[in-house]
C-alpha cells in the first residue's frame, strides 16, 4: 500500500516539475497565466529542477537505486504527455 502511495507521490512530483519547467517559457506563462505577470525563467527551472530531484529521491528511496531511477526515467512519458495536454487544454 505505501508502495503504491510513494510511487503516486513521485508521478505528482514529475508532474509538478515538468509543469514548472514548461511555465518557465514566457509563452506559456502568458497563455496561462495572463493577468499575472511572469516572475523569471531562473527561479521557475530551479523549482522545476529541486521538484524533480524530490521526484528522484523519493523514487530511489521506495523502490532501491537501480528500478527507482528506471521508475522515474519511465514516469517522464505520461507526465510530459500530460502537460503537452494541459497546456493545450489550458490555452484553448
Amino acid at each position: 500500500m505505501l508502495e503504491g502511495l510513494l510511487s503516486v507521490a513521485v508521478l505528482g512530483l514529475q508532474l509538478l516539475g515538468l509543469l514548472a519547467l514548461a511555465l518557465s517559457q514566457a509563452q506559456h506563462w502568458q497563455g496561462v497565466m495572463q493577468p499575472r505577470r511572469f516572475p523569471g525563467t531562473r527561479g521557475l527551472r530551479l523549482a522545476a529542477l529541486l521538484l524533480s530531484a524530490l521526484a528522484l529521491l523519493v523514487s530511489m528511496g521506495d523502490l532501491g537505486l537501480a528500478m527507482g531511477a528506471l521508475f522515474w526515467v519511465l514516469a517522464l512519458l505520461p507526465c510530459g504527455l500530460a502537460v503537452a495536454l494541459l497546456l493545450y487544454w489550458l490555452r484553448a
